[in-house]
Order: C-alpha cells, then sequence, then structure tokens
C-alpha cells in the first residue's frame, strides 16, 4: 500500500505573487467584457467538423472566459459550443451537469456523426466528469468521447475555505461532492487532464491516477485559457481521445462492474 500523498498546503509560496497578479489581470478583463457583453456567443466554427466540442466554464465565469480558446479550437478545425445557460456557473455541480448534458444531446441530434468532447476549465472540468459518469449509465444516450479537464480541482483546494461564498464551498478538499465524484472510476479512463506550472488557486494540483495528463510551462489559474501552449496541449488531448474507433456504449461500466466482482472472489483482487 503506498504513502498517502501529504495534503498541499494553502501558504503562498515563492514566486506566486506575480502569478496572482498576472492571473487576475486577465480574469478581470474577462469579467468587465462578459458583464457588458450579454449578446449571445457567435463563434461556432465549421457546421461539418469531425469533431465538436463543449466548452465548460469554471466557477463565476461566463462563457466569455473559454473563447480564447476556442478560437483555437476553430482554427484547428473543430466546432465548437458554449454553455451560456450556465451563466457564471455558481449552482453545484450536479444542478450544472444536466445542463451540460442537455448541450451534448442537442449537439447529438444536430451532428449525429460527429465526436463529442467535452473541455472543462477548473470546475466544468469536475461537471464534465460528472456527465461522463452519468452516461456510462446510460448506453443508449449520446456518449461524448471525452474530458479533456484544464486547471481542474478533482482532489479539491486547500485554499477554497478561504473564499467567501457558498457556491466554492463544494471545491473545498473535504466536500462531499469531490469525494463521491473521486470514487467514480468508470470514466477515468477518458479524462486528460492538464495542469498549470503554478496555479494560485489550487496549491499542489496533480493529475489524478488512472487520468493522463500533462503540466504547462505557463502558471495561472485563469492566464492559460488565453495562451497557445495550452491551446496545443487541448488540441492534443482532443486528437487522443477521438483517434480511435468511437468505445461500445456501456463498455466502460460494464468492465467497472466485471472489476468489482472479480475482487469480490475470494482470491479475486490477487490473481
Amino acid at each position: 500500500m503506498s504513502a498517502q500523498r501529504p495534503r498541499p498546503s494553502a501558504r503562498l509560496m515563492p514566486g506566486e505573487a506575480l502569478v496572482w497578479a498576472g492571473d487576475y489581470r486577465f480574469a478581470a478583463m474577462q469579467h468587465v467584457r462578459s458583464w457588458f457583453d450579454r449578446r449571445p456567443p457567435s463563434l461556432t466554427g465549421p457546421a461539418d467538423a469531425r469533431v465538436h466540442v463543449v466548452l465548460v466554464p469554471g466557477v463565476v465565469e461566463r462563457w466569455h472566459f473559454m473563447e480564447p480558446l476556442a478560437k483555437h479550437l476553430v482554427h484547428a478545425g473543430h466546432a465548437v459550443h458554449f454553455v451560456p445557460e450556465l451563466d457564471r456557473n455558481l449552482a453545484p455541480v450536479l444542478e450544472s451537469a444536466p445542463i451540460v448534458r442537455d448541450v451534448v444531446d442537442r449537439v447529438a441530434a444536430e451532428h449525429p456523426h460527429a465526436r463529442i468532447v467535452l473541455v472543462g476549465h477548473s470546475k466544468g472540468g469536475l461537471i464534465g466528469k460528472r456527465v461522463l459518469v452519468d452516461r456510462a449509465l446510460e448506453p443508449d444516450e449520446p456518449q461524448p468521447d471525452g474530458l479533456v479537464a484544464l486547471a481542474t480541482p478533482f482532489a479539491g483546494s486547500a485554499r477554497a475555505r478561504f473564499i467567501p461564498g457558498t457556491w466554492v464551498r463544494e471545491l473545498d478538499a473535504s466536500s462531499e461532492v469531490l469525494l463521491a465524484l473521486a470514487a467514480e472510476r468508470v470514466a477515468d479512463a477518458r479524462i486528460r487532464v492538464i495542469l498549470p506550472r503554478i496555479d494560485p488557486h489550487i496549491p499542489g494540483n496533480e493529475i489524478p491516477e488512472g487520468m493522463q495528463g500533462v503540466r504547462l510551462r505557463a502558471s495561472g489559474h485563469f492566464r492559460p485559457l488565453a495562451t497557445r501552449e495550452a491551446a496545443e496541449a487541448v488540441l492534443d488531448a482532443i486528437r487522443a481521445l477521438t483517434s480511435d474507433a468511437r468505445p461500445e456504449p456501456g463498455a466502460e461500466l460494464r468492465e467497472a462492474v466485471r472489476d468489482t466482482a472479480d475482487d469480490a472472489e475470494p482470491g479475486g483482487a490477487d490473481r
């Protein structure tokens, strides 16, 4: 049994002050823009694209935060779909996931031959995983090919408890929502994680066991949404998730059930 990883500290680490400054300059610009620009998103990309990407923003973020990344995706030939129905994404994960599922269903109905990938920033990655897990239990419903999670606190953030507002409480490391989501492993193989070098909102963030991912050279929680490096990492992850044949609906769930049954048999875990 491996040693338990020490819980990340909430203390400010060397170099983080400069990261905070640059990060919040970008975030402030996006917040101001989203406050005054209430038009619906117009960027869509080619309707006949092989891959359609559903973009899920983080907490307190309107769809505008995802637009810089979306422009890179459209330039690469993908279609993009925002989720303005989330507004500032203050609702709990369990309430937001059905909204994203509805978007997936709409995209699947309009583009039945498209490969669908979710791209979530921060809390958006948690919502994306919830969608993948729920859909694994519904094999007859449209199945996203996977999730690209950028700066997502799958294990929570040691600093969440210092931020006022009930909408951020479920991002604390002790949150029942996070603990329950972490225990759901059926979709982990279809999740690609992208982490900043330094994330001032999620100190010590790591790629969860069972998922694949990369760490950027760039730092910041929000700023990577507008960097070419992060966009290239997202595009690489999308290619990896859509390069093979579409998985058979329900295959992951059957595999998870089979593994559970094997472990339950006498000596099963040792085989």
